[in-house]
């Protein structure tokens, strides 16, 4: 009988052992788990910042150095050549968003481009760029990490209409003043080889494959019934027009040429008091930056602008006349004058990059399908009225 008990006891203590150690387990990984949610691992972003000792790297900017916040970070795009996050830091005690950019390999051609911007041309506009913190080369094989200012984008903050370029035009303005012509070349030393520039053997050489691709696809546009139809009746006039290419106005050249941004849409605008009468506008994303001439991003901010929004047509020609002028008179504030009309200028500018560029782009989709050709007639229309008014045919 010792026995039996003596066995059953020992079942009973192993059955009470095993539940009370599968309790305690639980317990143990409930408190774990809830451990790992309130200190989770830390991320690459975050083993990087310690490691380069970013925090004081950040003081100069922050007059300390900061903390990083490892549980407030949003990766707000990515792609296979970029990703940007947007991270969080606290400077006595008050948190700061900021913006980290990371370049993927390789870098050539257009990250090269906004590299150096931030690199290099961040000190001489500092009014006009992201405050850049801090670039760290060479990050998990041959990233680049970018560390700046975070600053709102124009987009989200604003339903965007065409009186908004009269806050726009004075701080892109400013941006050309401060680098054109003799300023730019003044520190020439700063731009040295990476930044394209508009009169260069590698650019005139794209020019003309350009050119000569336009009117390659306008004879094959005229293959295909739809564009054919939608092409008939200026086929002729485009042919001859083209035939006066790939520098169509050099006085546009004449009028002056500066850093151009070339990619002017509200995205790529931030600002910090968009709720005050005049913006500091900061300009974002320098992938496109040339040296070209100053008049053409006035055919990106708001040529093509126009282009896209068919609800504001009717007003297109009055906007112009004002965003002409005004452009105008901010650079005068600056010592520098335009001969000519400045709408004619701005005409001049929408026509040029239309036919150096954007056309054969239209005309390429048109014909290989790849995307739609929704600018092509409003573009068409354009040569054809502006090109009469200007000289062109």
């Amino acid at each position: 009988m010792a026995n039996v008990h003596d066995s059953a006891g020992y079942e009973q203590g192993r059955s009470d052992g095993f539940n009370k150690g599968k309790q305690d387990g639980f317990v143990k990984g409930f408190e774990d788990a809830k451990a790992m949610l309130d200190n989770p691992p830390l991320n690459d972003i975050s083993l990087k910042w310690r490691e380069h000792h970013c925090a004081e790297q950040f003081a100069p900017h922050f007059g300390t150095s900061v903390v990083l916040n490892d549980q407030k970070m949003e990766c707000l795009k990515e792609t296979s050549k970029s990703a940007i996050w947007k991270l969080e830091v606290l400077a006595y005690k008050q948190a700061s968003p900021i913006i980290l950019k990371i370049f993927k390999p390789p870098i050539i051609d257009e990250k090269l481009t906004e590299l150096n911007m931030y690199r290099k041309v961040s000190s001489i506009l500092p009014d006009l760029m992201p405050t850049i913190y801090l670039i760290l080369e060479g990050m998990n094989g041959d990233d680049v990490w970018a560390f700046m200012e975070y600053v709102p984008q124009v987009k989200g903050q604003v339903i965007f209409t065409p009186d908004h370029f009269d806050q726009i035009i004075p701080s892109l303005a400013k941006l050309h003043a401060l680098t054109y012509n003799d300023n730019f070349y003044n520190k020439s030393d700063v731009f040295e080889d990476w930044l394209p520039r508009y009169e260069s053997e590698a650019v005139s050489a794209e020019r003309m494959k350009h050119h000569e691709k336009t009117l390659e696809y306008l004879d094959k546009a005229m293959d295909h019934p739809e564009f054919k139809q939608r092409l008939s009746s200026s086929y002729n006039d485009l042919k001859r027009i083209l035939k006066k290419g790939p520098i169509y106005f050099p006085e546009l050249i004449q009028a002056g040429k500066s850093i151009t941004h070339n990619d002017l849409q509200t995205p790529n605008m931030g600002c910090h008091n968009i709720a005050e009468p005049n913006w500091n506008i900061k300009f974002l994303d320098w992938e496109g930056a040339r040296f070209s001439p100053c008049w053409f991003d006035m055919f990106n901010l708001v040529g093509v602008f126009f282009a896209y929004r068919k609800d504001w047509r009717a007003d297109e020609d009055l906007v112009i006349e004002r965003c002409a002028n005004l452009y105008a008179a901010e650079m005068l504030k600056y010592g520098i004058s335009f001969d000519g009309s400045p709408v004619q200028l701005y005409k001049k500018a929408y026509l040029e990059r239309v036919l150096e560029r954007s056309l054969y782009h239209q005309l390429l989709w048109a014909v290989d399908g790849t995307k739609p050709a929704h600018l092509l007639d409003e573009y068409v229309e354009k040569i054809k009225v502006w090109g009469k008014e200007l000289g062109l045919y």
